[in-house]
């Protein structure tokens, strides 16, 4: 028991891993998932997003007035000076989402480009803090501008004051939106469900450094050499070192899903018990990945500055593939069929199958046991390139 005990030591003498990588991303995951935004599906109008906007009119002509005030009819039009510190300091404040400058000339030579079949003039744009509600007024101008050279094509003699009525006649035709609300296939056990997604990175991260770390220390030369030299038996000793390992790696499960299960609070109670048993039984079997892959780098001679990107980076591909940052639905047809390469899909499907349907059946047994199987064959394999890298050094 002393290997074992000796095993364990080592990573209580990192708390900063064990504080980051298990409880912090597990807190991270469960303010994530617990603060999620849905949609009021008692709102019955559409309200348009309006940016604070500051128009820089440097032409002064009818037609980059009309444009100032096209622009005020559907966004909030803040007042501030030609000057270059005075829009810089307007957009880094958040006084100002975007800034619109109309250059000098740009009537004419709307005018001009419209009836000669020339590029229309640019007008410039800077961004600030809202990039989504500065995009959105963008769009609103350069709209206004392609009317106007549109409105100056078709009426050849039309001076400005008349392309202007034509804009205000064309852009004030609009479509009829309403607000349906749709059927939300979601249950109660969603976030709970979303949170476990994401504990795929945690897992994949925490155990990955944490175990790794006593595997590439107990397998040092000098330390190995010292081992092999006692009376106990090799075998003995790995044995030990590995359930350590087995033990940390449990003891992680534990805490991410006790911290799942209590953010999730009263929405998981409304859930039979078997149901999130079947759940959390998926997600221990798939911190056997990263319990493999952690034997396994460190027979490769991982040393823990390499632990710690690995695990980052094989975490965040890892969950992604899952489906725990965007949906997969959302993805290609070939980030899909990538995914299916991933032991994080198959956990999913699992946990997705046992906590989305109303009663445990022989079908979502099945569903779940295929999720569970095919994780730990994946664990099972990356598990004998580490076995195949141990007996040869």
């Amino acid at each position: 028991m002393r290997i074992f005990r000796t095993a364990l030591s080592i990573v209580l003498r990192h708390p900063i891993y064990l504080g980051v990588y298990v409880l912090f991303l597990s807190a991270i995951g469960s303010f994530i998932t617990g603060s999620a935004v849905y949609v009021d599906e008692a709102a019955e109008t559409y309200e348009p997003a309006r940016a604070s906007i500051a128009v820089v009119d440097r032409d002064d002509s009818e037609l980059s007035r009309a444009l100032r005030d096209h622009l005020a009819t559907q966004n909030d039009v803040v007042d501030v000076s030609d000057e270059s510190f005075a829009l810089q300091d307007a957009l880094a404040t958040s006084q100002a989402n975007v800034a619109v400058v109309v250059p000098e000339g740009f009537g004419d030579a709307l005018l001009d480009a419209a009836r000669t079949e020339g590029d229309l003039p640019s007008i410039e744009v800077a961004y600030g803090g809202y990039t989504q509600a500065a995009a959105l007024a963008e769009q609103q101008a350069l709209r206004w501008v392609s009317l106007a050279g549109a409105a100056a094509a078709l009426e050849p003699d039309a001076d400005m004051g008349a392309v202007v009525d034509l804009v205000a006649d064309a852009s004030g035709v609009r479509a009829d939106i309403q607000v349906e609300a749709g059927e939300v296939s979601y249950g109660a056990a969603y976030p709970f469900q979303s949170y476990l997604s994401f504990t795929t990175y945690t897992l994949m991260c925490s155990v990955i450094v944490c175990v790794g770390l006593v595997f590439s220390k107990m397998s040092a030369p000098d330390l190995r050499s010292r081992m092999l030299g006692s009376p106990a038996r090799p075998r003995r000793v790995s044995m030990h070192v590995f359930l350590a390992c087995l033990v940390l790696t449990v003891a992680v499960w534990v805490v991410a899903s006790a911290l799942g299960l209590l953010s999730g609070g009263l929405r998981i109670a409304v859930v039979a018990p078997a149901q999130v048993a079947l759940a959390l039984a998926s997600m221990l079997v798939f911190a056997l990945v990263p319990l493999s892959l952690a034997f396994t780098l460190a027979q490769l001679g991982v040393t823990e500055d390499g632990l710690n990107a690995l695990g980052n980076i094989g975490g965040m591909v890892m969950s992604f593939l899952g489906g725990a940052w965007v949906p997969l639905s959302l993805m290609g047809s070939e980030v899909q069929a990538a995914a299916r390469f991933s032991p994080a899909f198959w956990t999913n499907e699992a946990v997705s199958a046992a906590l989305t349907t109303p009663v445990v059946t022989a079908d979502v047994l099945a569903r779940v046991g295929g999720g569970m199987g095919v994780t730990a064959l994946f664990a099972a394999a990356i598990a004998s390139i580490g076995l195949a890298a141990t007996r040869k050094r």
